[in-house]
């Protein structure tokens, strides 16, 4: 792993508890964090029942992340485990807007 991709798996925020994965995105998930993302989610899942993803604080979301926590909602409802963004910002919900998205992110919202 570069240095880069090891800081870019840094600004994700990690928290697990009894099965309870909480992963905090950073503000800016640009191209550069699509696979770090991915690769987090792929290692909650491997870990967690209960994934959740803390949206609160985007201020910037790339399509290649999007599509990274689609992939997490189609694992989630495959493997039969929780997964859920809580609090998503406006930046977040438009950037799922303007994707087609509004539906799917009502789908796994929490607030």
């Amino acid at each position: 792993m570069s240095k880069d991709e090891e800081n870019n798996v840094a600004l994700i925020k990690w928290s697990e508890d009894e099965g309870r994965v909480k992963l905090g995105l950073p503000s800016d998930l640009d191209l550069a964090m699509a696979q770090p993302l991915l690769d987090s989610l792929r290692h909650a899942f491997a870990i967690g029942d209960t994934i959740e993803i803390l949206a609160d604080g985007v201020e910037r979301v790339s399509t290649a992340c999007v599509q990274a926590l689609l992939v997490a909602s189609r694992t989630a409802t495959e493997s039969r485990q929780t997964f859920a963004i809580v609090g998503p910002s406006a930046p977040f919900a438009d950037a799922c807007s303007d994707l087609g998205l509004s539906d799917w992110l009502k789908q796994w919202r929490r607030s």
